[in-house]
């Protein structure tokens, strides 16, 4: 007969198997370290965007509109615009032209029509209003703006600024009244060979307006006399459905 084995050997087993089938006890997950400072919410740069000529350049009180600016607009910041050589950096710079034009304009008023995000820059699509000696001016422009740590660091402007003149008074349409010999390039420049209309649609308008103008074209182009022809076959006589 086989020698049994130790008791000391057999109780050490029978308790590693006890141990291997009882459940582990579970841990508990520690609770994350407190952060020293929360972090505040970021605002994305379109937002900044929306917000900037919301508070900034439709705000008639201009206490609050340089508050708001000094929020949006760096101290680096600087305008790049061809026709302004001279530009000056940093927020009271900016705040110059947002108080030349509320000066200038009481009823100033900025649309933004989209904005567009890409990396650190937003192009905004832009439609102006304004009054002037009983006249009424709307025109459009366009703003690319440059990001850096969450202000705009470089802004560039370009706004239909002639036809805005125009509709207020202040100069002549140019496409008729110039010289014969200046009008092909005044018209090339302008894109136009009719004079300014006196209502300018902006934005969706706008759109919608095309949008009646190009169906009404496909009906006449439909209806018209080249397009009835196509609509019969010459060899057979029948019908061709479009």
């Amino acid at each position: 007969m086989p020698v049994p084995p130790p008791l000391v050997a057999v109780l050490a087993s029978v308790a590693t198997a006890l141990a291997l089938r009882a459940p582990r006890a579970r841990v508990a997950p520690r609770p994350p370290a407190p952060s020293s400072s929360p972090r505040a919410p970021t605002r994305s740069n379109k937002s900044i965007v929306r917000r900037l000529y919301r508070e900034v350049w439709n705000n008639a009180d201009l206490a609050s509109a340089n508050a708001s600016a000094e929020r949006y607009v760096s101290d680096d910041h600087v305008l790049i615009d061809p026709s302004n050589p001279t530009p000056e950096p940093g927020v009271e710079a900016y705040m110059q032209h947002v108080r030349g034009n509320r000066e200038a304009l009481p009823d100033y008023v900025i649309a933004v029509d989209n904005v567009i995000e890409e990396g650190d820059k937003c192009v905004a699509q832009l439609s102006f209003t304004a009054s002037l000696n009983e006249r009424t001016a709307r025109w459009t422009g366009t703003c690319v703006m440059e990001f850096e740590n969450g202000a705009i660091v470089k802004s560039w402007v370009n706004t239909d600024a002639m036809s805005a003149m125009i509709q207020l008074g202040l100069m002549t349409d140019l496409v008729h009244t110039g010289s014969l010999n200046s009008r092909p390039v005044t018209h090339a420049l302008m894109g136009r060979d009719e004079p300014h209309p006196e209502t300018v649609l902006t934005g969706k308008e706008w759109l919608q307006y095309f949008e009646e103008v190009h169906e009404s074209w496909e009906r006449r182009s439909i209806d018209s006399e080249s397009a009835r022809s196509l609509r019969t076959d010459k060899k057979s006589g029948l019908q061709v459905v479009i």
